[in-house]
């Protein structure tokens, strides 16, 4: 049975060996956007989080009833929580937030990972499996699993993060950085999302795209809060199925 071109596009950063090259059509670039602190750790799944970080402010967990929580255990922290999405907090100062809404830190966070920033948000989704692809026995296509690791750590990967500087970055250095963004965006209150797209390809091939929005208020002119999503969201994905359905069109032959 032939592979499709989906497959292909699924399973090729982990059966290829792809290294990831950014491209630099857009503003700004891969390299430029691993240098904004917090990005280091997307992807990552939580356990390695924790152990890189030390223990956040919060856990803010999705899940609205206590039934969906389970007790599970971090050296000798006990938190309950469950299998949804989970927001951490990493900050400098104590963060006040409702203990039935996930877990709270009775100590001071760790500040290990927050480099310039005067806080850190990581939006980790649940139910992150492990996708495994291998060649059928008689080379006829392939066979692929997804488990879900039983270990809620294991099993929330980072998708998202938010960082708030300690000093404001003005526009006009912003863009002197990272160039023109790819779109302006209102939000409330006056608010512009300034929208960087960062794509990495194989080739010309997409196979990864961030969106990098700096949120900035019109009376400062001044930035000192960005977020980082990678296609864990929807937009991205979405975003991202666009591009590559333009690369099919551009370069695959049917």
């Amino acid at each position: 049975m032939p592979i499709g071109k989906k497959f292909v596009l699924a399973c090729v950063m982990s059966l290829c060996g792809v290294f990831l090259i950014a491209h630099h059509a857009h503003a700004m670039s891969f390299e430029q956007m691993k240098l904004l602190a917090g990005t280091p750790l997307l992807d990552l799944r939580v356990d390695a989080v924790l152990r890189d970080c030390g223990l956040p402010s919060v856990i803010s967990d999705a899940a609205e009833g206590s039934p969906q929580r389970q007790a599970v255990r971090w050296g000798d922290i006990e938190m309950k929580l469950s299998p949804m999405k989970w927001e951490m907090v990493y900050s400098r100062q104590r963060e006040a937030a409702h203990p039935g809404n996930g877990w709270v830190n009775p100590d001071s966070a760790s500040v290990t990972c927050l480099s310039d920033l005067s806080g850190l948000i990581l939006q980790a989704k649940g139910d992150a499996g492990f996708l495994t692809v291998r060649k059928r026995e008689d080379n006829k296509g392939y066979l692929t699993s997804y488990q879900v690791p039983e270990d809620l750590y294991v099993a929330h990967q980072v998708i998202g993060v938010t960082g708030n500087w300690k000093q404001a970055m003005p526009v006009s250095r912003m863009q002197e950085q990272y160039g023109k963004p790819d779109e302006i965006l209102d939000g409330e209150g006056g608010v512009k999302h300034y929208r960087y797209w960062v794509v990495v390809k194989q080739k010309e091939m997409p196979i990864a795209l961030y969106a990098v929005d700096f949120e900035v208020k019109a009376a400062q002119k001044a930035c000192t809060q960005y977020a980082v999503h990678t296609n864990g969201f929807e937009f991205v994905q979405e975003k991202l199925d666009e591009l590559q359905r333009q690369w099919e069109r551009d370069f695959v032959l049917d």
